[in-house]
């Protein structure tokens, strides 16, 4: 009987095999017989599952709603991109819906909308700009 090791998946398992002699094998006829596992096989050292999975981090949401009159709500970038267009300038009304930038991101056209309506009171990109995801592109107020 020799004892092993072995990882699975990130898990490591201890196993023991048997050896099975060629005269056992003769004495079968030569057939071979199917090994029975002598217990259940669980996993060394195997880790809870709170201490592997850590809070995954929220991913940027493409805008910060305002919850009422005089406050600010943020585009920001869902993905790291290049502007190829801002749509829009200060002072401008816009829509629910409304298209505001055009960013390019791995050799596409996203063109990012708004989802509420107020009045630009900033636009932080300009074309050309590379930006990150979650940065903010225009402020809405």
């Amino acid at each position: 009987m020799r004892r092993f090791r072995v990882r699975v998946n990130g898990k490591d398992y201890d196993v023991e095999i048997e050896e099975l002699s060629s005269a056992a094998d003769s004495s079968s006829g030569g057939a071979v017989k199917k090994a029975e596992p002598r217990q259940k096989v669980e996993p060394v050292d195997s880790p809870k599952p709170s201490e592997i999975v850590k809070e995954a981090q929220k991913p940027a949401e493409p805008v910060k709603k305002s919850s009422g009159p005089g406050e600010e709500a943020k585009i920001l970038s869902p993905m790291s991109g290049t502007i190829l267009e801002v749509l829009v300038s200060v002072g401008d009304s816009v829509a629910p819906g409304q298209k505001l930038v055009i960013l390019e991101a791995m050799k596409m056209e996203n063109s990012i909308l708004s989802e509420n309506s107020g009045t630009v009171s900033e636009v932080r990109v300009k074309k050309g700009d590379n930006i990150d995801a979650g940065e903010i592109m225009i402020v809405l107020t």
